[in-house]
């Protein structure tokens, strides 16, 4: 026996009916692959994944039939080249998701001293800064004076950038499922158009790994989907209520500096 590249971790022989059986498991499926016999012609070399069953030749037992059966559980792997830009959606959504979760907060929005000064009637001072959308919109109104249109369009830009990244969520949510209908049909194209050239053995080998792939990139598609949707409903709901209350921020600040109950302290 030769091979050219790495060594096998485990040698198994048995002799059923007579009939010897080695079973030799591989570190890899290349390397499975890259084993031979010397050329005697009295042996028989069959692959199955990273495992190879060497027989005498002409030998069809039933042993032969089960050992070609064995399938691994279904991995990533299988879904082929479709697993690269399904990952690169499961990536967007977890980073828009937590990027947003973070940036979304009423600390960096809209915070309880606004909303407090709000509602008490007390109007901010020099002591605030910018860090917050809500506090940028205090600022502008108060040193800057704008009119009522120019603090209008600040307002709306600030509620604007709060939906930063959320259309490649959109995107994310409408791509993960079509790339996984492409594997779907992608497979079943594979299925098709090979069975008939290949013969019943072969052809059902075909048809395992065609299936295997069609269902597999459906299913990674819309796990992927399913979360994204969910967490994309979640923020835009965020998104509106932060809106509303920037939106009543900015009355009032329209309210006060038109009644001129406000001024900037530097």
């Amino acid at each position: 026996m030769t091979n050219h590249s790495g060594t096998y971790s485990k040698r198994n022989s048995y002799k059923i009916d007579k009939h010897p059986f080695l079973i030799i498991e591989c570190e890899s499926e290349n390397f499975a692959q890259a084993i031979q016999f010397d050329s005697n012609n009295s042996f028989t070399v069959r692959n199955n994944q990273n495992l190879v069953l060497i027989t005498e030749m002409g030998i069809n037992h039933e042993f032969v039939s089960l050992f070609r059966s064995l399938k691994p559980p279904l991995s990533y792997r299988q879904a082929g080249i479709f697993i690269y830009p399904l990952l690169t959606c499961l990536l967007l959504a977890v980073f828009i998701i937590a990027e947003r979760s973070y940036s979304l907060r009423a600390g960096l929005t809209f915070p309880r001293k606004v909303e407090k000064a709000l509602r008490t009637g007390e109007f901010p001072n020099h002591k605030w800064k910018r860090r917050s959308s809500a506090e940028r919109i205090v600022q502008v109104a108060l040193r800057e004076k704008p009119s009522q249109e120019a603090l209008l369009a600040y307002s709306r830009l600030e509620i604007a950038a709060l939906e930063k990244g959320l259309f490649i969520l959109e995107v994310v949510v409408a791509a993960a499922p079509l790339i996984g209908l492409l594997g779907t049909a992608t497979g079943l194209v594979q299925v098709f158009s090979a069975m008939p050239a290949n013969g019943l053995s072969s052809g059902t080998e075909i048809f395992s790994e065609g299936i295997a792939l069609a269902l597999l990139t459906t299913i990674i598609g819309l796990a992927i989907a399913i979360p994204a949707l969910i967490g994309h409903a979640y923020l835009i709901r965020i998104v509106e209520k932060r809106a509303a209350s920037l939106d009543w921020l900015t009355a009032r600040l329209i309210d006060a500096v038109g009644t001129n109950k406000v001024s900037y302290q530097p």
